[in-house]
């Protein structure tokens, strides 16, 4: 089965008009003017340096243990509402753009969403029937932009029920 299928026209206007913010929010690390909340394994900011050493963790009971829950919560949000992601398409970068595709394999989904230490995960995700965008952190802390809580409040239960925290960026 195939893991992204192409969007219909119709469907990527009006994710583009939902979310007019998704260009800078995926190539400039900005909110794009949304509010924004961090999903994260821990329980608090990891600002003390003697901290530092919880983000070392690549393998071993812990990166299972970890893994295990965002695994939970990516499938969860896909059992929740569609989720639809960004790729590049065209010749790099002079002609590259982005074109909208929608997940379609749950477990394609799912195994694309697990931590990979060869890289920054590349998870990013769309969630247009809550409103958020979402994407993933290397640093086991993954950041949600919503335009209005309420709607993202099923996205913070689901992670919540697989033991993530929720932690505000603004502390």
């Amino acid at each position: 089965m195939k893991m992204l299928s192409r969007v219909d026209a119709n469907v990527a206007a009006e994710i583009d008009r939902q979310f007019p913010q998704l260009k800078q929010i995926r190539e400039l690390d900005s909110d794009g003017g949304m509010e924004r909340l961090a999903i994260s394994v821990f329980d608090h900011w990891l600002d003390d340096e003697s901290e530092w050493n919880l983000l070392d963790c690549f393998e071993g009971e812990e990166r299972v243990r970890r893994n295990k829950k965002f695994e939970q919560h990516w499938a969860a949000l896909f059992d929740l509402t569609p989720v639809y992601t960004l790729r590049y398409r065209g010749r790099w970068p002079a002609k590259a753009r982005l074109v909208l595709k929608r997940y379609t394999d749950r477990e394609g989904f799912v195994r694309q969403s697990r931590f990979n230490d060869y890289g920054v995960p590349s998870q990013f995700i769309i969630l247009p029937e809550l409103g958020c965008i979402y994407a993933a952190g290397w640093d086991d802390t993954n950041i949600l932009y919503f335009k209005n809580r309420e709607q993202a409040a099923p996205i913070l239960e689901l992670a919540t029920k697989a033991g993530l925290f929720c932690l505000n960026p603004n502390r």
